[in-house]
């Protein structure tokens, strides 16, 4: 089966809730065919040359699963990284997307030295052509800006704030670092899509679940639109 697979673009999707949600949205479009062989569950789209895997819970996860994915396809082109997020501006409601702009670091702590937060910027020719995609969606917005990365559940205003002011981020979420550095090291292009569930504070427990449908939809309406005009 492997062998019958071409993907040129990754998308991972952190829990398998995500993946599930994204998978669901995707199969009314198109079949998904299940890839057999592999260590980590996926589903190959292929008229997009779309791989749809779960990535698995915080950076570190995410990376390895990754770099898996991407020494058994080298065909890839392209990692996104799709999941929920909490929102750090407030101008930013329950399903609206971010499309980062650049991933930002933010749980990078040195002491021995002084040095910007590690900041990795989303491929310019994917982000083109998400603005582009972006103005067939209606419903919700998307916002192009920069998101927080770091292993840290956000529930608290504070913290958002802090986060918000060390970052200029307009959202935060775990994994999108992860992606992004093991894109960078294979040489393959990356961006971070994230949908808003919550509004980082003491709700964002109970949001998260309550939210993640609707905003795993619209993510899945923007990544359609962008794969249907990418091919």
């Amino acid at each position: 089966m492997l062998k019958t697979v071409d993907p040129r673009t990754l998308i991972l999707a952190p829990l398998a809730g995500e993946r599930d949600l994204l998978a669901a949205a995707f199969g009314r479009s198109h079949p998904i065919e299940p890839v057999d062989g592999l260590r980590i569950p996926c589903g190959y789209v292929r008229p997009w040359c779309v791989l749809l895997a779960h990535g698995g819970h915080g950076k570190t996860q995410f990376a390895t699963q990754t770099q898996y994915l991407v020494d058994r396809f080298p065909s890839v082109e392209l990692v996104i990284c799709a999941g929920a997020a909490g929102a750090l501006d407030p101008a930013l409601s329950v399903g609206d997307v971010v499309v980062g702009t650049a991933t930002v670091e933010h749980d990078f702590r040195l002491l021995f030295a002084t040095r910007p937060l590690p900041r990795f910027a989303g491929d310019a020719s994917a982000i083109d052509g998400l603005r582009r995609a972006a103005q067939e969606v209606i419903g919700f917005n998307v916002v192009f800006d920069v998101i927080a990365s770091g292993d840290e559940d956000v529930v608290s205003t504070e913290r958002a704030a802090a986060i918000r002011a060390q970052t200029g981020a307009a959202c935060v979420a775990w994994e999108g670092s992860g992606a992004a550095r093991a894109a960078a090291f294979n040489g393959i292009g990356s961006v971070e899509l994230r949908a808003v569930t919550d509004a980082a504070d003491k709700e964002a427990p109970q949001d998260f679940g309550a939210q993640l449908p609707v905003a795993m939809h619209n993510l899945a309406v923007l990544l359609k639109a962008f794969l249907e005009s990418t091919w």
